[in-house]
């Protein structure tokens, strides 16, 4: 279908694609201009998400670096710009860490990118999806972000997604940073009942370290709203005590890969192509979990390539703001991790995401924050 059947204006030749990435240990934007081999591109930084009993303030970060954008643009006096006027903008796309559970209306996002950057073509999604576009630099495969949560993206190129877990870790982000802490607290829950299995000297004192006495933990755990935030804390302790041989951690991290495996296996469903890569904290350098998550994905799909990641989540959203630049028919919505507006109005691919009523139930139930969330 054309451009023109769809409504869409061109956008001007010489124009800016705006990419951000907003997420809890901060926030970066990047703009391009021209699309030659080597286009003028610019970058600022921006202030962390805070999250507070309403939610997370991911549209006043983004508001707040747009207006940065335009303040050096108009201070810079860049291409084709006018006493008073705007740079202009072909496309903007942003990543946001929370969306789909503590944005309360990502609507406002696409909003505030066409009021501040005078862009009729605007794409919202959750950084865990712009991780799978800036680890495959936009190319068909699967990707896993590990973090606090778990959660991996197939995409076949085109316009199909497929998602596995990201179900938050009451129900899901098996093999994640909160998974593997809560996992370690109880190991250190059985040694000090004195269990004959499953018990860890090293994870009850580190937990200890960290928590203060075993007796307070149900108090602080159950009635925290960040929880798991703080299980996830105890993921690199776990990853130290491996490494110096305690054989529960082990075990743990080894059960962690098996899960990660069979998430990221299912990503790679029916016209995904067999490759793969991770991206996240627990997976940056080698442990017990990765190799783990590396021999069991090899032994349930040994089609799969294993490749490393090539980019970062603001890499991807930059990608997608090219493509709305280039070819935005092509560019379908997945709600809730990506919705598209072009010419103000959706794509068709993200109406027909509507129709599903799962999407909702997705929304209220992913608690996963990825990829770049801190688990110090």
């Amino acid at each position: 279908m054309s451009e023109l059947a769809l409504g869409i204006e061109e956008p001007a030749v010489d124009a800016w694609v705006v990419a951000l990435d907003v997420g809890g240990s901060g926030s970066r934007l990047v703009a391009e201009f021209g699309n030659s081999v080597n286009p003028e591109r610019i970058s600022l930084n921006g202030r962390a998400v805070k999250v507070n009993h309403r939610g997370s303030d991911a549209p006043a970060v983004v508001a707040s670096l747009c207006q940065s954008f335009n303040a050096w643009a108009a201070r810079m006096g860049v291409h084709g710009m006018s006493d008073g006027s705007t740079a202009p903008v072909a496309s903007a796309a942003v990543g946001i860490t929370g969306l789909t559970s503590l944005v309360e209306k990502p609507t406002e996002v696409h909003d505030i990118l066409a009021r501040e950057l005078r862009t009729n073509r605007t794409a919202v999604a959750g950084d865990a999806l712009t991780a799978h576009l800036g680890a495959l630099r936009g190319r068909a495969g699967a990707v896993l972000s590990v973090g606090t949560g778990a959660v991996a993206f197939g995409y076949d190129g085109v316009s199909r997604w497929r998602r596995a877990d990201g179900w938050g870790h009451l129900l899901g982000d098996l093999g994640a940073g909160v998974w593997v802490g809560g996992e370690a607290l109880r190991a250190a829950g059985r040694y000090h009942d004195g269990a004959s299995r499953g018990g860890s000297k090293r994870l009850l004192d580190a937990a200890v370290a960290k928590f203060g006495l075993i007796e307070s933990w149900p108090n602080q755990f159950y009635k925290n709203t960040q929880r798991a935030r703080q299980l996830a804390s105890m993921a690199p302790e776990v990853i130290i005590a491996a490494a110096e041989g305690d054989a529960v951690s082990i075990r743990i991290l080894e059960e962690a890969g098996r899960h990660l495996a069979d998430t990221l296996s299912s990503a790679l469903g029916r016209g995904i192509p067999p490759l793969a890569s991770t991206t996240g904290r627990l997976v940056q350098e080698e442990s017990p979990l990765t190799v783990s998550l590396t021999k069991h994905l090899s032994e349930d799909r040994p089609d799969v390539s294993l490749v490393p990641s090539g980019g970062t989540p603001l890499d991807g959203a930059l990608h997608l703001a090219r493509r709305l630049r280039d070819t935005p028919q092509s560019v379908g919505g997945f709600r809730p991790w990506l919705t598209v507006r072009v010419d103000g109005h959706h794509t068709s691919g993200e109406a027909a995401e509507d129709a599903n009523a799962n999407d909702l139930l997705t929304a209220e139930l992913s608690a996963t924050e990825l990829p770049g969330d801190d688990l110090q």
